[in-house]
């Protein structure tokens, strides 16, 4: 009898631990489900998260459980527990990583207010074509010292997910935006709607081989369920989520989310009433992404091994040509010396190719004179052939990542 008893015990602490922890109580009312029909928009179909059926083994708190590092937090959302695939950050702050989707418009110049009288850093995932529109609210995002991340171009599903070759293209002309308006090149991507029944496997494995951190969430704001969420039910939303170590919060700052800008002053209070650090995406943080569905919701071909290398071919091209600009903008001036005479060169005024430095024709035959001698079509001349068509060798010179002098005879 008294085995029987401890037996029963047994199955109803289990029960209460997996209703607790894994149940819909977790979620108080934004459990795992697509809540909205597709005409509700498709940002409306995945909510909240993390599972714990890794605790009930041992009493534990979410903050205590510990991470791994080598790969993404994966949410599989097929589950009825939308359990967690790994665990949970292996530090014991809290960090929370206010996310901006569908900008900049607007809106986004009063979210930067907000941002930046509280003293908050946060995330804007952008639209390459709002990019276009807004170059100066798009610049005022790095400025103010916020993260960006390429968001596709147009939002429009139908393209991005009926055809990779469409999506790809979406993501490059979308970097290149970003980069031609605020000189940055970023790797962080979220998917419009999220990759959840939008991403398969081929999608997944194509951004990741092109260098992308693709970004789902872990809280919801529920400001896309519809049109006018007003502020207060974003804000009760956020109040209900589910809070652990790490979370990734969707909000919008597109048009037509001025509600989410109304809501912004009471969601960061919340959460620092609750000790949390903001903090921004980069290409060092471990993103949160959904699990792949079962069933896609596109009927679409699968990621050919043409358009994944073509993309990631792209990736490597465009990290390396950023990398070469920001390298000769950082470079110090080429100091040439004749006698006492200097000649001063700015880093856009000479470059290094193959070893050879190429300099201003303009500004050398301004300073050695002999311009008869070096006419040329091209804008920069190689510094040692020129000199020697003027019969002007090259004594020394030091060339490195401080000092860069060249001293020519007299």
């Amino acid at each position: 009898m008294r085995r029987m008893m401890q037996a029963a015990i047994y199955v109803l602490v289990l029960s209460f631990g997996l209703f607790e922890l894994g149940g819909f109580a977790l979620y108080k009312g934004e459990a795992l489900r697509e809540i909205y029909s597709e005409q509700a928009g498709p940002e409306t179909t995945v909510v909240s998260y993390y599972k714990a059926k890794l605790l009930l083994a041992e009493p534990a708190t979410y903050e205590s459980v510990q991470m791994e590092t080598n790969k993404p937090t994966v949410i599989e959302t097929d589950l009825p527990n939308n359990r967690v695939e790994s665990k949970l950050p292996t530090k014991s702050e809290k960090i929370i990583y206010l996310t901006f989707d569908d900008g900049p418009s607007k809106n986004t110049e009063q979210v930067l207010q907000i941002l930046k009288q509280e003293e908050v850093k946060a995330t804007f995932f952008v639209l390459g074509e709002q990019v276009l529109k807004q170059p100066e609210m798009t610049k005022r995002i790095i400025e103010e010292g916020h993260s960006i991340g390429n968001h596709t171009f147009n939002h429009k599903y139908e393209s991005l997910y009926g055809d990779f070759a469409e999506f790809a293209d979406q993501v490059m002309k979308t970097d290149e935006a970003i980069y031609r308006t605020t000189g940055v090149r970023t790797t962080l991507f979220r998917a419009p709607g999220g990759t959840y029944r939008n991403f398969d496997q081929g999608y997944f494995d194509a951004m990741a081989a092109a260098g992308y951190h693709v970004h789902d969430w872990n809280v919801d704001s529920g400001d896309s369920r519809r049109i006018g969420v007003p502020a207060a039910e974003i804000i009760k939303t956020i109040k209900g989520s589910t809070l652990v170590n790490k979370l990734n919060v969707l909000l919008h700052d597109g048009s037509g989310h001025s509600e989410s800008v109304k809501a912004l002053p009471a969601i960061i209070k919340y959460y620092k009433s609750k000790g949390y650090t903001f903090a921004l995406l980069t290409d060092q943080i471990e993103p949160i992404q959904f699990g792949v569905a079962k069933q896609l919701k596109w009927t679409r071909p699968k990621v050919t091994e043409k358009q994944a290398t073509n993309l990631a071919k792209f990736s490597e091209e465009f990290s390396n040509s950023v990398k070469r600009a920001q390298a000769e903008k950082q470079a110090p001036s080429l100091i040439l010396h004749r006698g006492n005479h200097e000649l001063v060169l700015k880093p856009d005024e000479y470059r290094l190719i193959k070893g050879v430095i190429e300099i201003s024709k303009r500004k050398l035959t301004e300073w050695i004179g002999g311009g008869a001698e070096l006419k040329a079509e091209k804008d920069m001349l190689p510094l040692r052939i020129s000199l020697q068509k003027l019969g002007i060798t090259i004594t020394n010179y030091v060339y490195n990542d401080q000092q860069r002098e060249v001293w020519i005879s007299d």
